[in-house]
């Protein structure tokens, strides 16, 4: 194997071949995956777009190890996620993917900073250290005045920007989101959509965005339309 092919493979953060995935309801199967084949790249920023139902959701889930696979290989930083055992894909999801979804999740007892340093802490990381690597990301978001409110003291963006904050702390390899604005207005959203992408090429960070507007997606790198349980296409954005 030469160099150029030895870091073409170390630049792939997350590779999906011939991924299938069905469900079983009644006496019916529901096929929702019929042999994905996705690569995403170091610092790549890509959009997945398809209809309801599509399987949007169940790809998303199943890159971050989430959902089982019935046939293909999905790797993370080279790590083949469903021969892992549970304990080693908690560890590896942990370690190398963070996650955004349409709610925030964050916890409503804690200040901004605090729910943004918690997975430091979780990790062992000192708490001055930790409130401070949240304070700059959130300064990042455009969150510096807001630092010590709580949740409920936030708007909606500002919640959505500090839950992406939250999975971007721990500078991860690639963030998984679905529908990051679903729940947000037009003009929220594109400023929260516009930060998330912003901050994520500044870290040098993946991500896989799961959205319903095309508007949106198209500010991504990469545009992959999902019919039929198939990347139907992959459209370069302008940008």
């Amino acid at each position: 194997m030469n160099n150029e092919t030895m870091q073409s493979r170390r630049s792939d953060v997350i590779v999906a071949r011939g991924v299938k995935k069905a469900y079983c309801e009644a006496e019916s199967t529901l096929s929702v995956l019929n042999g994905v084949d996705l690569t995403v790249k170091a610092g790549e920023v890509i959009a997945i777009v398809g209809a309801s139902g599509s399987g949007k959701s169940t790809l998303l889930h199943i890159l971050g190890g989430l959902d089982s696979i019935d046939e293909g290989e999905v790797t993370v930083c080279e790590a083949p996620v469903h021969a892992l055992s549970e304990t080693e894909r908690d560890r590896l999801r942990n370690e190398k993917l963070g996650f955004v979804y349409q709610f925030h999740h964050l916890l409503p007892e804690f200040s901004a900073t605090d729910n943004v340093a918690m997975p430091l802490l979780i990790r062992g990381v000192d708490e001055k250290a930790a409130q401070e690597t949240a304070g700059v990301i959130l300064k990042d978001l455009g969150l510096g005045e807001r630092l010590s409110h709580l949740p409920s003291q936030l708007s909606g963006g500002e919640r959505q920007r500090c839950a992406i904050a939250r999975a971007m702390v721990t500078n991860p390899a690639c963030i998984l989101a679905d529908e990051p604005t679903g729940n947000l207005d037009g003009k929220t959203a594109q400023t929260v959509f516009d930060a998330f992408v912003t901050l994520a090429r500044k870290q040098g960070t993946a991500c896989v965005i799961v959205t319903h507007d095309l508007a949106l997606a198209a500010k991504c790198d990469r545009v992959l339309h999902l019919t039929d349980g198939r990347i139907e296409s992959a459209d370069e954005s302008s940008h």
